[in-house]
């Protein structure tokens, strides 16, 4: 059996049963540990709603309403009416008279407004053009994004199912009393990522930033935005085998370089 205290061990077999990736020798010593330890009993719950989350990961992106809107008002706009033709009641096709000057202007008149109606519509397909260019950017940036975001999960999963690796708890601050943290890292690689769970939305002009501790002192990392949909997963970046601690900040956007701001969950290696 293996000793109870082995936590790095357990931590190992929580991340494969998260995967489902456990024998029944090792599902079975993971159940007899969770019972009696409450920090890898949360790691394993976390680990479950990170792996549930990637089902989810990709948002549903839909156009502005004011772009149906618009094409569907462009379809209704009446065109200019048919040319008629004259016809003789008993022969073939006669050549009508001259019309008068009056009805010449009349004539030219319409032919104006139906030149500016027609200039409004090509106006119109331009704005729409326009719209629709902007609606399928939208789409492909927040679709890169989400994809960012998938690897990004993924690549934490793989790493917790590495026997190498290493894991940290972090407890959270006042801010955020229901948020969950652990860092993931493999010591002599860039491979660090933290997951949070129950962490708010990003607010507006704000992003949230990592930091590690080591002897030197307090070094800031990378920004993150987060909708506040399910596991918030972002890596350091930096080889943590070094470091001493690790923290999620909020900050105004752009980051700081100096003191770090308010801390959301902070914990030692």
């Amino acid at each position: 059996m293996i000793a109870t205290m082995d936590h790095a061990l357990i931590q190992q077999f929580a991340a494969g049963a998260a995967l489902d990736d456990l024998d029944g020798e090792e599902r079975a010593e993971l159940d007899r540990h969770l019972v009696s330890c409450t920090p890898c009993a949360k790691l394993a719950v976390d680990l479950e709603w990170v792996v549930a989350d990637l089902a989810l990961a990709v948002p549903d992106v839909r156009p502005p309403s004011s772009l149906r809107t618009g094409i569907l008002a462009a379809l209704r706009e009446p065109g200019p009416p048919a040319p008629a033709l004259t016809v003789g009641t008993t022969g073939p096709l006669r050549r009508t008279a001259r019309p008068p000057r009056l009805a010449i202007l009349g004539s030219l008149g319409l032919a104006a407004a139906l030149g500016a109606v027609a200039f409004g519509l090509g106006a119109r397909s331009v704005q729409l053009t326009d719209q629709i260019e902007v609606a399928r950017s939208a789409e492909l940036a927040a679709a890169e994004v989400a994809h960012a975001k998938v690897a990004t999960r993924e690549a934490a999963l793989a790493l917790l199912g590495d026997p190498e690796h290493l894991a940290a708890t972090l407890h959270a601050e006042g801010a955020v009393p229901a948020a969950s943290a652990f860092v993931v890292y493999r010591p002599g690689s860039t491979d660090a990522y933290v997951m949070a769970m129950n962490l708010p939305p990003t607010p507006a002009g704000h992003v949230y930033q990592l930091w590690v501790a080591d002897a030197a002192g307090v070094h800031p990392l990378g920004t993150f935005h987060f909708d506040g949909q399910g596991a918030f997963v972002a890596p350091f970046g930096v080889d943590l085998a070094g470091s001493s601690a690790a923290m999620i900040t909020l900050e105004p956007e752009g980051g700081a370089n100096g003191e770090p701001g308010p801390q959301l969950v902070v914990g030692e290696f």
